[in-house]
C-alpha cells in the first residue's frame, strides 16, 4: 500500500522554501518546510509553539504587529504584520474582546493606536456621544486586559502627514486606503475600515522609528 499523506507535496527542497516564505509573507506568521517521513516529500506548515518556538518570535521581531481602531458607532479594529492585514467590524463587546485577545495570542501585538473620541462644542447628539465614549472605554479595557501597548491619538494627530486635509473625508480615507494597500482594496467598502486601517499604519510607522510602546 503506497504512503501518502494529506499536506500538499514539492518536488524538491527548493520549492518548499520559496513556498514557504510565500506563505508567510501572505498570512503574516511563520511557515517552515520540511520532508515528511511519511510519503517522503517536502512539504510546507505553520510554525508552532514548542520546538520552532523561537522560529515564530524571530519572525515577529522582524515583522512587529500593530493595532489601529477607529471606536465609532460602528467601529472597527485593523491588524498589520508584514504584508497581512485583518479587518474586524465592531459587532459587540464579547466577539470584540476574544478578536483581541486572539489576535494578541497570534501575533504578540506590539502597539496599538486608539482614535481618541472628541465631541463639537455643545454638542447636542448626547445618545451619539454616549456610544463613542462607551466603544472607546470598551476597546481600551481590551487592549489593557492584553497588555498591548496603546495610546489615544485625536483625529488630527493621526492624520497628520498622511492625509491631505482637502482628502479628510469618507470617500478620501477609502482612497487612501486602497492606495497603501491595493492588494486588500476589496475590503475597504467602508471608511471606518478605511480609518482603522490608516490608524494601524500610523501606529507601525510609530513602531518602525523607533518612539516607546511601553505600557
Amino acid at each position: 500500500m503506497k504512503k501518502t499523506c494529506k499536506k500538499r507535496e514539492h518536488k524538491s527542497m527548493g520549492k518548499a522554501r520559496h513556498e514557504a516564505s510565500r506563505l508567510a509573507i501572505k498570512y503574516g506568521v511563520p511557515y517552515s518546510f520540511f520532508l515528511c517521513q511519511k510519503c517522503k516529500k517536502w512539504h510546507t506548515g505553520r510554525v508552532y509553539k514548542g520546538i520552532v518556538e523561537p522560529s515564530r518570535r524571530i519572525f515577529l521581531k522582524g515583522n512587529p504587529a500593530v493595532i489601529g481602531i477607529d471606536p465609532g458607532q460602528a467601529g472597527s479594529l485593523t491588524l498589520i504584520c508584514a504584508s497581512k492585514i485583518e479587518i474586524h467590524d465592531f459587532t459587540d463587546t464579547i466577539t470584540a474582546f476574544k478578536t483581541v485577545c486572539c489576535l494578541n495570542d497570534k501575533f504578540k501585538v506590539k502597539f496599538a493606536i486608539i482614535e481618541k473620541v472628541w465631541f463639537w462644542e455643545n454638542e447636542k447628539d448626547v445618545k451619539s456621544a454616549e456610544v463613542l465614549i462607551r466603544n472607546a472605554q470598551m476597546w481600551e479595557t481590551c487592549l489593557e486586559i492584553n497588555r498591548i501597548p496603546y495610546a489615544s491619538y485625536s483625529p488630527a494627530t493621526w492624520r497628520k502627514g498622511l492625509i491631505m486635509k482637502s482628502k479628510r473625508t469618507k470617500k478620501g480615507y477609502i482612497e487612501k486606503a486602497k492606495e497603501l494597500f491595493p492588494k486588500y482594496e476589496e475590503l475597504f467598502t467602508r471608511h471606518d475600515r478605511a480609518e482603522s486601517t490608516l490608524i494601524a499604519y500610523r501606529a507601525l510607522r510609530h513602531v518602525e522609528a523607533g518612539m516607546p510602546v511601553e505600557i
